[in-house]
């Protein structure tokens, strides 16, 4: 993951973030968002608050209501995860044979048998995305921070790997960037 801090918001504290995974699929938007906050709470000081608890995704709502809600609960920054590109890769292994044979004589007579495997002939596929992450901070509505992140998986990973790593990946950059200060033990 690639980050950057705005400058004028340097050395600013945030302690109430609402995140919003930005996805069309609701189990996915659910699952960033649940991820982050997660790891928020566990290595932060921050209170975090899930858009999905907050807005309900099937109503539009104004500017308006947008920052008057954000006002009533205090929230002093947004964090949005979102997708930026998706895709597979795809191997093919081709296909090999393995050839194991016996003999047996008995007096004037061969016995031969062979057994023949085939392996491969088949394509394994692999997924990928690309996402970014922006925090705004509520006062100004400033990008207080942002960032971009590719995630790879293997043969059996699934799109939920991939958010799952990218959330991780935001909060951790987040702390070591200074943005989110680590909880102390």
């Amino acid at each position: 993951m690639t980050s950057l801090v705005n400058r004028e918001v340097l050395g600013r504290s945030f302690e109430r973030v609402l995140v919003h995974g930005n996805f069309q699929n609701l189990e996915y938007r659910r699952l960033a968002e649940e991820k982050i906050c997660a790891e928020l709470s566990l290595i932060t000081m921050c209170e975090c608050f899930k858009s999905l608890e907050v807005f309900f995704p099937g109503q539009g709502y104004s500017s308006e209501e947008i920052a008057s809600r954000l006002r009533q609960l205090r929230i002093d920054a947004v964090l949005v995860l979102q997708p930026t590109g998706s895709g597979t890769s795809s191997i093919y292994v081709p296909q090999t044979y393995s050839t194991t044979g016996s003999a047996t004589i008995i007096g004037n007579t061969v016995d031969v048998s062979s057994t023949t495997h085939t392996y491969g002939g088949y394509e394994i596929t692999k997924p990928w995305a690309t996402f970014e992450a922006i925090l705004w901070e509520t006062s100004q509505g400033k990008v207080a921070w942002y960032a971009t992140a590719a995630s790879r998986g293997n043969a059996f990973a699934e799109w939920a790997d991939l958010i799952s790593s990218a959330a991780n990946k935001t909060v951790n950059k987040l702390v070591a960037d200074g943005v989110f200060p680590k909880r102390k033990n």
